[in-house]
């Protein structure tokens, strides 16, 4: 492989990301003369060997190539280290006749401008490579911050979850004594389904002595519940999950149906109320208005 090879092996893996120049310059900073003399190989362009090593380990490293392998084969291109070139450089200023105070000045001088040299390079990609790492680490640093934020926010208080409400002639004028299987009133909720399952024997309608104008109900712990409220002659259906209360307040007439009468508790007017009821069935509890 030679300087051109290397140059365009760089230049395709650039356009096949869909880079242009000046984004290569920008991620880099290096410039445009550079880059052109890297991707064309011309050696008559190049910096100092040193410099031009820098500037193409840094350029593969923007690409995501091995910049340590693409330095190296650079090396191996150019045929001399940097300790070589330095040595000639310094057989080159000293020639064979002049005093000698001379002769050790100018290999002195030129020796230290190629340290320079060494040393501007090092503290250059040192300087890039800085770069690069500062943006890889600052983009996790923003999602931590993010996920932090979203794990903070508090939980939506759970509510009560009513059923679509539905008016329901039918249920309202229906006969009290008529048998409910909990399989057909009870919504399609798994809970509900296997609190009871199959026909459940009628009772009458219990009715409330001592009655007010707010009933509360609240299912027990560990328990849910369906209900249907016909408030004043107009019904809605409810699901009661453990805990939760539901106020339901009325002028002339209350009537409740609860799919587990024994698993949920009823006050009115801020009394408890009680009544007889069974886990898993049905019951019908109704309350007349206020004496």
């Amino acid at each position: 492989m030679d300087l051109k090879e290397l140059g365009s092996r760089l230049k395709d893996e650039r356009e096949r990301q869909g880079l242009t120049m000046e984004q290569i310059m920008e991620i880099t900073k290096v410039s445009r003369v550079n880059i052109n003399a890297i991707e064309s190989g011309n050696r008559k362009e190049f910096p100092h060997e040193v410099y031009a090593k820098g500037f193409i380990k840094t350029y593969a490293k923007a690409l995501g190539l091995d910049a340590e392998e693409i330095g190296e084969e650079f090396s191996r291109i150019i045929g001399t280290s940097v300790s070589e070139s330095a040595n000639e450089t310094e057989e080159v200023a000293q020639p064979d006749y002049g005093p000698g105070p001379k002769k050790s000045s100018a290999g002195t001088i030129m020796l230290v401008l190629i340290l320079i040299g060494i040393v501007g390079g090092l503290v250059y990609y040192l300087h890039v490579n800085s770069y690069f790492s500062t943006q890889k680490d600052a983009q996790p640093e923003v999602v931590v911050e993010e996920t932090v934020k979203e794990d903070s926010a508090p939980p939506a208080p759970e509510v009560e979850t009513p059923v679509v409400e539905e008016k329901s002639e039918t249920v309202a004028s229906a006969p009290v004594e008529t048998e409910m299987p909990v399989t057909e009133t009870a919504p399609v909720k798994p809970k509900v389904e296997e609190a009871g399952e199959g026909p459940v024997a009628a009772e009458s309608p219990v009715v409330a002595e001592h009655i007010g104008n707010i009933v509360a109900v609240t299912a027990k712990p560990g328990e849910t519940c369906w209900l249907e409220a016909i408030v004043d002659g107009e019904s809605k259906e409810y699901v009661l999950q453990e805990g939760e209360t539901l106020s339901l307040p009325y002028e002339e007439s209350l009537k409740l149906k609860l799919g587990n009468g024994g698993g949920v508790e009823i006050s009115s007017n801020g009394k408890p109320f009680s009544f007889d009821a069974s886990k898993g069935k049905v019951k019908k509890i109704k309350f007349p208005a206020g004496q």
